[in-house]
């Protein structure tokens, strides 16, 4: 035990003892906090409800009827024990959980503390674990919703810190595949953690199996510009409406053609060779052939899947702009590692010589990392298409057959350039909370850009501005750079970041939601760090000033932890609230006037199907409902399905029950009888009256 307790500073310890202390102190809190001030979403309850369900025996199904997929298969597996405590309380399995999720955060933060105290400085990686372990926004949206955010954000910082350990010792000593295999079961780790992050775990492999070359900078970003420039493409040749309910898919099938032929086409001439082998005349015509290559081949491939049948109607034109989009942004990042390498004559073989000499290495490692991570992928897949029908959550395929409705009922599609990038005021809004600073300071350029109809103008003079004040401070420093963006991993957390914004922004999916982001919240934390690092750089290099620097940190550190405690203090009250008070005003409603074991539909009722009694409640909207129920609900049919499986009382509203993607095809079937906030308590018949 002693020799367990000298591994953690002491920074460490208390950092992690007041994480805890805080949060066991809210888990004591009234019954009543737990659903209106802590785990408050909706959609965290279709987590504890299924995992209560399969600790009882009754498969993965969330009404004990319908078998079902629609969540990420880690965070449920955290859930099952712990949901097993609700068949004796449906508040002692919250108490544990919270503070279960105090401990994830409190590791998730020793480990950024751990890996920017390494690489950068002691003072700068207090205040990082200070403020991913008491800033306001990360605990609500990571923390606070009981949804699978703590795991995704602990899987992806250890992977970093993984990775970085990888890094210092590669250089120096021999890899085996047994350490590969490691680095790929931590990658499928990360990805079971919240499934959109496969496109960071794929990523990360790129630069572990192409170390020593510089492959393993430019592909990960050559990656995302791909991605960005054809869907970009498209959709300055239409507009975001029409991309959403026609172009989206097709999108998506040029960009994976895209993927293959350019990143070839761009290795084949020379374009991954060190940009400082050749002169910058060599390196602009090797780009310049490869993108021309590659954009033409992608085009006729495209264009001849749509003669036969197997592709989609296409603009056309839009290959031209991908064309001259991804060119200006491989020349751009090509100039940028130009600037920033080190000056010197380097040898570097041809590609095709290179290919001969690595290929067989390449295959190895490669077969090793995605052989793992691919191989528990597939697995997944398998398991789901036989258990559930459909090797993929039916959540995430109904979000996107939303995204492609008309006037649907729920969160419509990215819709302009902001949301498309993830800038925008309302959601997406992927940055926060790194741009509200930049929102804030903005207001200062009111008197050059004056007018409300200016602000998004202002915000990005501000970006900007701050970019060019980053790109000097990191040209300055071009060594420190270098190295920090490699131990950092911020190449492989940029462009899987970036390309998991996109995959939900350019392919018309419906309903984003803000905890989304885990990855880009570390990307961003990190970023931050190595330029608060650069900024006090000058000062750590004068011993007294060093001393200080951490000193006026912890204080900095004690401030938000008190500041941080109040608060949560406030939210989590003990002898306020009657024990006996209904945990939801509308369970009470609910209970009041329907019988004793009636099936009961509603819109969402993930709360309220964990915390009603004697009641089932079937969700109506898809997410937590079966694939079968899915298909009835494209097929008009959802009526008839449900009856037939013993729903008979719906309480909703109506007016939602009349637009997509329910098109009105329960109203036949409903007869209202009682009316509670804005819904209707509504019979369902088991024949239409019209």
């Amino acid at each position: 035990m002693k020799n367990f307790i000298k591994q953690f500073s002491l920074f460490e310890i208390l950092l992690t003892l007041i994480i805890l202390a805080i949060h066991i102190n809210a888990a004591l809190a009234d019954a009543y906090t737990f659903p209106n001030h802590w785990f408050k979403r909706d959609d965290a309850y279709y987590y504890f409800k299924v995992a209560q369900n399969i600790s009882e025996g009754y498969g993965s199904s969330f009404d004990r009827i319908n078998l079902t997929n629609g969540y990420h298969p880690l965070w449920m597996l955290i859930c099952i024990p712990i949901f097993a405590l609700a068949r004796f309380d449906v508040i002692l399995p919250l108490r544990v959980l919270l503070v279960v999720i105090a401990l994830m955060q409190a590791i998730t933060a020793v480990l950024i503390y751990r890996i920017i105290k390494k690489h950068l400085s002691h003072a700068v990686a207090i205040l990082a674990a200070t403020f991913w372990s008491f800033n306001f926004y990360i605990h609500q949206t990571v923390y606070q919703m009981g949804l699978e955010t703590p795991i995704a954000a602990l899987s992806v910082v250890y992977l970093i810190y993984k990775l970085s350990q990888f890094e210092e010792t590669w250089r120096t000593q021999p890899v085996n595949l047994k350490q590969i295999v490691w680095l790929g079961f931590l990658s499928a780790i990360v990805m079971f953690s919240r499934l959109d992050l496969v496109f960071l775990a794929v990523i990360v492999g790129v630069g572990i199996l192409f170390r020593g070359t510089s492959i393993r900078y430019l592909l990960p970003l050559d990656i995302l510009i791909i991605f960005i420039a054809m869907t970009s493409s498209v959709i300055l040749r239409t507009d975001f409406n029409a991309y959403n309910t026609l172009y989206a898919s097709s999108a998506v099938e040029a960009t994976v053609i895209a993927l293959v032929v350019k990143t070839l086409a761009l290795y084949f001439f020379g374009a991954y060779q060190h940009p400082r082998a050749k002169s910058m005349l060599q390196n602009f015509l090797s780009i310049f052939y490869a993108t021309i290559v590659g954009s033409i081949i992608t085009a006729g491939i495209y264009i001849l899947l749509i003669q036969f049948g197997v592709g989609k109607n296409f603009p056309r034109s839009a290959f031209a702009l991908d064309f001259g989009i991804s060119l200006l942004l491989f020349i751009a990042l090509r100039l940028s590692l130009y600037l920033f390498a080190q000056p010197g004559i380097r040898s570097t073989e041809a590609p095709l010589i290179q290919l001969k000499s690595n290929w067989k290495k390449w295959f190895n490692e490669g077969f090793a990392f995605y052989g793992v991570l691919g191989g528990l992928l597939i697995a997944y897949m398998l398991f789901n298409h036989f258990a559930f029908g459909t090797s993929s959550p039916v959540s995430g395929q109904i979000k996107r057959w939303w995204g492609t409705l008309p006037n649907s009922a729920y969160e419509r599609p990215t819709s302009n350039w902001h949301s498309y990038f993830g800038t925008g005021v309302t959601e997406p809004n992927v940055w926060e909370p790194f741009t509200e600073p930049f929102w804030n300071a903005s207001n200062y350029f009111r008197p050059i850009l004056p007018g409300t109809n200016l602000l998004d103008e202002r915000f990005y003079l501000t970006v900007s501005i701050f970019a060019i004040f980053v790109f000097i401070a990191f040209a300055l420093n071009r060594k420190k750079t270098i190295q920090n963006t490699i131990k950092l991993c911020l190449i492989p957390l940029i462009s899987g970041s970036g390309i998991q914004l996109l995959s939900y922004t350019a392919t018309a999916y419906g309903g984003v939601k803000e905890w989304y982001w885990v990855s880009q919240m570390v990307l961003l934390t990190f970023g931050f760090s190595f330029l608060i690092y650069l900024i006090l750089k000058p000062f750590q290099k004068i011993n007294f000033m060093r001393r200080l620097l951490e000193i006026a940190a912890l204080l900095i550190a004690f401030y938000y932890a008190n500041q941080f405690s109040q608060i949560i203090s406030i939210v989590m009250v003990k002898g306020y609230f009657p024990p006996d008070r209904a945990y939801m005003e509308v369970i009470e409603y609910i209970e009041e006037n329907t019988p004793s074991g009636s099936i009961i539909g509603m819109t969402g009722g993930g709360n309220v199907g964990y915390f009603i009694k004697d009641r089932t409640i079937v969700n109506m909207d898809g997410l937590i409902n079966s694939y079968e129920y899915f298909q009835a609900l494209k097929a008009g049919e959802a009526p008839i399905y449900l009856r037939e499986r013993g729903m008979i009382i719906l309480f909703a509203n109506p007016r939602l029950l009349v637009i997509p993607p329910y098109y009105g095809q329960f109203a036949p079937y409903l007869e209202r009888y009682s009316s509670y906030g804005g819904k209707d308590l509504l019979y369902l018949l088991e024949e239409p009256k019209y």
